[in-house]
Parts: C-alpha cells; sequence; structure tokens
C-alpha cells in the first residue's frame, strides 16, 4: 500500500510539474495559454516564449495521436509575428483544437482564437479586436516599409476573422462576401477604435462558436469537438 501510494503521489506531483512549469498536460491533452510570470505585475501578453512554449507543446501532443486538444487561453494582446506563429501551428497539426477563454480574448489573442476548430467562450470573457499599432525610431525609407508593414498585417487580421465569420447568422442573413465582411469589420474597428463585443455578440459575428456552461457546452466531454477545420489559404 506504501509503494501503490507513493507512486500515486509521485504521478500527481509530476502531474502538476509538467502543468506549472510547462503549461501542459499530456495525460489529459491540454494544454495552459498564458503570459510568461515575471517580477513585473503585467501580462506580458504574446511573445516569443509563450508561442515556443506552446509550438512545443502542440507538437507533442500531435504527435501521440489525433485526438482533440483542449487549449485553455487567459492572455492579452500582443506581438503579431508570435501570434500568427501560434495561429499557423493550430491549423496544421492534424488534432483538433479547441479553445476556452475565460478572461481575455484581446487584440492578438482574439486572432489566435480563430485558428481553433471549437471557440468557446466564458460568459464573462472580454472580447475585443482593433488594428495594430507600432512604433519606430529609423530613417524614412524604413518607416515607409514599417508602414507598408502594417497595413498588410491589418489586412491579414481583416481576412483571418472574416473566414471564420462568414458562416455566422449575422453575415448569412445580410449575403455577405468575405469582402463584404472584411469591410465591415475593417469600418466597425475605424469607427470604435477598439472594438469590444460581449461574448454573445462575439458569437452572434461568428468569431466564437458558443458560450462555457451553455447546455451546449455544459460539460468537459462537449468541448472535445473531434472534427478537422478545413484550411482555406490567403488571398
Amino acid at each position: 500500500m506504501t509503494l501503490e501510494r507513493d507512486c500515486t503521489q509521485s504521478f500527481h506531483d509530476n502531474l502538476l510539474y509538467n502543468i506549472h512549469n510547462h503549461n501542459v498536460s499530456v495525460k489529459t491533452r491540454e494544454i495552459y495559454l498564458h503570459g510568461n510570470y515575471s517580477q513585473d505585475d503585467d501580462d506580458p501578453g504574446i511573445e516569443f516564449r509563450m508561442a515556443t512554449t506552446f509550438i512545443k507543446n502542440l507538437q507533442l501532443l500531435d504527435s501521440q495521436n489525433n485526438d482533440n486538444i483542449l487549449v485553455y487561453s487567459h492572455t492579452a494582446g500582443g506581438n503579431w509575428i508570435d501570434g500568427m506563429a501560434i495561429y499557423n501551428a493550430i491549423r496544421f497539426v492534424k488534432s483538433p483544437v479547441t479553445f476556452v477563454i475565460y478572461g481575455q480574448a484581446t487584440s492578438m489573442s482574439a486572432i489566435i482564437l480563430q485558428a481553433a476548430d471549437l471557440r468557446i467562450l466564458a460568459s464573462d470573457c472580454e472580447f475585443m479586436i482593433h488594428h495594430g499599432s507600432f512604433g519606430i525610431e529609423a530613417e524614412s525609407n524604413a518607416a515607409y516599409s514599417a508602414i507598408e508593414v502594417n497595413n498588410r498585417n491589418c489586412k491579414r487580421m481583416l481576412e483571418v476573422l472574416a473566414i471564420r465569420a462568414i458562416k455566422s447568422e449575422y453575415f448569412k442573413e445580410r449575403d455577405y462576401t468575405q469582402n463584404q465582411i472584411e469591410k465591415y469589420i475593417d469600418k466597425m474597428i475605424k469607427l470604435k477604435g477598439d472594438w469590444y463585443l460581449t461574448p454573445r455578440k462575439a458569437v452572434d459575428y461568428g468569431f466564437a462558436d458558443g458560450i462555457l456552461g451553455d447546455t451546449k457546452y455544459n460539460s468537459p466531454d462537449k468541448l472535445r469537438y473531434g472534427k478537422k477545420r478545413i484550411i482555406k489559404p490567403p488571398k
């Protein structure tokens, strides 16, 4: 009995170590996506540490089998390139991926969400999208190049959102094309600056699939979505 208790304790200790130090539970196929802890009180958001850790964990689980991977996310916005690294990693694994957002899906984290096969928001979640910003100290040609890149990234962001929103009731009722949806989102962002949506509104617009706790998503097994989304290449 002592050996059995020791083995059980060792298993739980190892599980806790992996969850808290590597942000993954291999046994349950769950990944925790959040900012790296630091001396600073502020959330550092999405950056290279988060991206590289997440991609390693995602690839590890995908290499084991192609059952659903459940990602619990709570992170503010962050770096575009690191965010798109996470976005593309999710798109190209064979395993279907479910995202559950407990706190924030704002800025870049709202874009990452669009890569998931099933996108679930907590009822108190904060959802926000906006155009990216940047600062530069360089000679004029470099500044023009940076502006060009930023504009291209903003266009890609609109495309990412529109690809998922096109199947929403809101845009289907209006018979909007992808291009029209992109223009609509762009207009709303320019009007609002930071376009905040309640979780229900985010679902209505097609930026998420459901609300955690609703009948359809009221238990862990209902979050284990088993269908991989068809990847649509960028225009």
